[in-house]
Formats: C-alpha cells, sequence, structure tokens
C-alpha cells in the first residue's frame, strides 16, 4: 500500500498535476527489479486495447501479448509473487483511458503499468486532444512512482507500407509524439517496428504478413503476439539493464488534462436510488474531489415530466468478444426506454464530454448538447462488432484548444422509438489544456469508427 508523501513534498506534486509515489520511490525500474528478485508480491497491469488484450490468439491469456509477458515475467524472477491485472479493452483509446484509469488501474495498485493506445489513437500524430489524454495518462502514472513501459504495436496495413528504418512514421503519425513522451518522461519502450525481429523476418521472407496477420488487417494471430512480445522483452531488459528511472517534466510537453469527472452509476445505488454519486477523481491539473448529485427522482439530473423512462439496470452480461463485456468495465446503467423524452443532464466544467455505455442491435441515437446548442448525434450501437457490447462516445468544443475550464450545462437526448433502449453506464467530462505552441495546430478529430475493428474479416 502507498504511504502518503511528506505535506510539502504532496502539495507541490498535487499542484503540478501528478500523484504521491509508492512510499515515496521514483518511478525506477532498477527498483522494481530488485523487489522482484528479492521475491516481493508484485502487481503488473495491462492497460491498452484489442492488441494489448490479444484479440485473434487463440488463447488470449496465454498465448496473447498479456500471457506471454506474464510468463515470461514468470520466469525471471521466480521468487517473485505476481498478480497480472487485464485492463485492456479493444475498439478504444487514451481518450477513454483517461477516465478508465483510477477505476481499472491505479485502484489495483500497480508496481508495473504496460501501456498501449498507440494504434487505437489513430495515424494523425497532430490529433492534439488525443495526445493531451494519453500524455495525461503517462504523467499520473510515473507522478505517481510506476515504471511505465510504453508499447508501440503495429496493424498490418501500416507495416506493410513502412518495412524501411523510419517509413513507419509516414503511415503511423501517432508513434511520432508518443516517442518524444516516451524521451521526456525516460519511460521503457517495446516498440515492434524498432526492437521485435518482425520487421526484418518480413523483409527476409523468414515470415509472412499472411502468417502473422491470418484473420483480419488489425489484429495478428499467435505468432504475432511472439513477435509483439519479443519487442517488450528487449524494452524491459533495456530498461533494467540501463537502470531507467521514469521522470515527470515540469510541465506537459504537448498538454493534459484537468477537471477530470465520471460520473458512475454504481451497484450501490439500486439499494439506495435516491442519489447519484461522483466518484472521487483527481483532476490531472492536480485538484481532488468528491461530489454528489441528485438522482433520477431529484431534482434535475435527469430532465423532463418524465422521468420513468429511465430506470436502473444490470449491465448486459454476455457478447461476442470477451474484452468487450459491459460489467467488466462499467458498473450498472441507466437505461432510457419508452415513448416520450427525458434528456440526461450534466453541469460540469469542461471542454470535452464522454458517454460510456452499452448497446445491442435496438439501441437509440442520442443527440449531444452543450448550453442548449446540439453539438453532435451519435447512434450508440457498437461499430466493432455485432453483439451485446459497450459503447464510448466523445464530443470536444469547437475551441476546445484555448484550454479552458468554463463550466458548461450538458445534456445527453435519447430519441424515444418505443422498442429499444439507451443504456448509460457513466457520463465523463474534462477540460483538455493543451500546451500553447501547439494549441494553434489541434489536427484532426479522431473517430475510433476509422478502424476496422470488426473480427474475423480481412
Amino acid at each position: 500500500m502507498r504511504n502518503l508523501c511528506g505535506t510539502i513534498l504532496a502539495a507541490a506534486m498535487l499542484a503540478a498535476g501528478i500523484g504521491c509515489g509508492r512510499r515515496g520511490d521514483e518511478a525506477s525500474f532498477a527498483t522494481f527489479d530488485a523487489r522482484a528478485r528479492a521475491g516481493e508480491s508484485l502487481t503488473v497491469a495491462y492497460f491498452g486495447c484489442s492488441l494489448m488484450w490479444s484479440a485473434n490468439a487463440s488463447e488470449p491469456n496465454e498465448t496473447g501479448f498479456r500471457g506471454l509477458m506474464s510468463r515470461y515475467l514468470e520466469k525471471r524472477y521466480p521468487k517473485a509473487h505476481f498478480r497480472f491485472v487485464d485492463a485492456s479493452v479493444g475498439g478504444t483509446g487514451a481518450m477513454l483511458g483517461v477516465f478508465r484509469l483510477e477505476r481499472d488501474v491505479l485502484s489495483r495498485q500497480p508496481d508495473l503499468v504496460f501501456l498501449d493506445f498507440a494504434c487505437n489513437d489513430g495515424w494523425d500524430g497532430k490529433a492534439l486532444a488525443t495526445t493531451c489524454c494519453y500524455e495525461s495518462i503517462v504523467r499520473r502514472l510515473v507522478g505517481d512512482g510506476i515504471p511505465v513501459m510504453q508499447m508501440f504495436f503495429t496493424f498490418r496495413f501500416w507495416l506493410e507500407g513502412s518495412l524501411e528504418p523510419g517509413a513507419e512514421t509516414a503511415v503511423h503519425q501517432r508513434i511520432v509524439p508518443y516517442r518524444r513522451l516516451a524521451e521526456e518522461y525516460a519511460t521503457g519502450v517495446g516498440d515492434v517496428y524498432r526492437d521485435s525481429p518482425l520487421v526484418a523476418d518480413l523483409k527476409s521472407g523468414k515470415t509472412t504478413f499472411d502468417a502473422v496477420w491470418p484473420i483480419d488487417g488489425g489484429h495478428p494471430a499467435d505468432l504475432g503476439y511472439h513477435y509483439f512480445a519479443e519487442a517488450a522483452f528487449a524494452g524491459f531488459e533495456r530498461a533494467v539493464r540501463e537502470g531507467t528511472v521514469c521522470r515527470v517534466p515540469e510541465k506537459p510537453v504537448f498538454g493534459t488534462v484537468a477537471d477530470v469527472q465520471r460520473l458512475d452509476f454504481s451497484h450501490n445505488h439500486l439499494r439506495h436510488p435516491p442519489t447519484q454519486r461522483l466518484r472521487r477523481t483527481r483532476g490531472y491539473g492536480g485538484q481532488e474531489e468528491r461530489k454528489e448529485r441528485k438522482g433520477i427522482c431529484g431534482n434535475g439530473f435527469v430532465a423532463g415530466a418524465n422521468t420513468n423512462s429511465w430506470r436502473r439496470a444490470l449491465t448486459y452480461r454476455t457478447s461476442l468478444w470477451y474484452d468487450g463485456l459491459s460489467s467488466r468495465w462499467m458498473d450498472d446503467v441507466l437505461a432510457f426506454s419508452g415513448t416520450n423524452r427525458a434528456p440526461v443532464s450534466v453541469e460540469a466544467a469542461g471542454n470535452m464530454l464522454g458517454v460510456f455505455g452499452e448497446a445491442d442491435e435496438n439501441a437509440l441515437t442520442a443527440a449531444i448538447l452543450c448550453d442548449g446548442e446540439k453539438i453532435a448525434d451519435f447512434n450508440a450501437y457498437h461499430n466493432a462488432g455485432k453483439g451485446r457490447l459497450f459503447f464510448w462516445r466523445d464530443v470536444l468544443l469547437k475551441d476546445y484548444a484555448k484550454g479552458e475550464s468554463a463550466a458548461h450545462k450538458w445534456i445527453v437526448d435519447p430519441v424515444p422509438d418505443g422498442k429499444g433502449e439507451f443504456r448509460i453506464g457513466a457520463i465523463c467530462t474534462a477540460t483538455i489544456k493543451p500546451e500553447a505552441e501547439f494549441a494553434g495546430d489541434a489536427g484532426s478529430d479522431f473517430d475510433i469508427s476509422a478502424i476496422d475493428h470488426a473480427r474475423g474479416v480481412k
């Protein structure tokens, strides 16, 4: 368990938007190595998306990346007692990761984190909001004294055009800012382009693209995950050998996030429905808070007269792919159905809104409004494949690059059809705060639907 840092140190770190390290330790690979050799109990978390989870592996927990990496650590440190945490969910990136970090990673008190969002965060290296979210995750982990291994995986359709040294930066531009963050934060790195024999074996003909990616263009099968794991082995061994100590720059490189709030619909409220609790969250600008909001029978959380259109419900407990199983990533949901409109409203500071929920083929569409103006429409049905799966949708204010932390009234307004449902597990708000030199070149907004995550489709 982490002890509290000294009062002065803790105040300074919180003001800088970082946390207290484990027993005040640095985020040191040498320290992790020493503790593991001494036989201590250690927790290793895998935080990422479908490649970290190992979609298309014959047995993801064993023959995929996580299984191979876990067996490697157990073999390298036979005296250690490891707990491995699966915190990877396919079809998502750092924009949702910011809101999953506390619940799915930090709550497990990890001693080492493997971080992977470099593919799902898209090819565009200038998509600034995404970069800010990714940096905020790195900044928080390192600030909490946790060594980080940044993993740079790849998709087939990117690697096919980038077998020459350095060519990957043209087709997978996202790798450029993330590699810079690895340098600035001195993280460990497992880079498939540089640390794995995959590129050399493809060029020499020792293996083929069809052998590595026999099912679809995104997710490899077992052979591919062996190559991915070899990059991690090489990067981890390098970090230990060089005594790498992760560090937190005085100010963010590209930007970070503040006012991070995730309003969850906890199972505790099935027994106590009058209130909705906002989980204690730490804005990555250094603020920590706990708030209470009125529930669905109270004043204003669900606007509109027909609040009976909303009910609490358990998450779906079946899906067509395990990392997309809603009950793993959210508590209970607030489900809307019926024929009358009953929009959900939240008042919070921030320039982005995220809706985390679940859907099947009968899911409803919804409008997103900010201060009375409609800024987006979306269909909640998951674009990654059929089944009862989670969905994540985020919207940014047009001027988000200014980094202003103003209060807004956000509304999620499902369109009733009398048959389908709209199911919300959490409403998330935050303020993206880019560094000034990048704010004028925010890049294109990234939509996960731009990547084909359908399993079993080449």
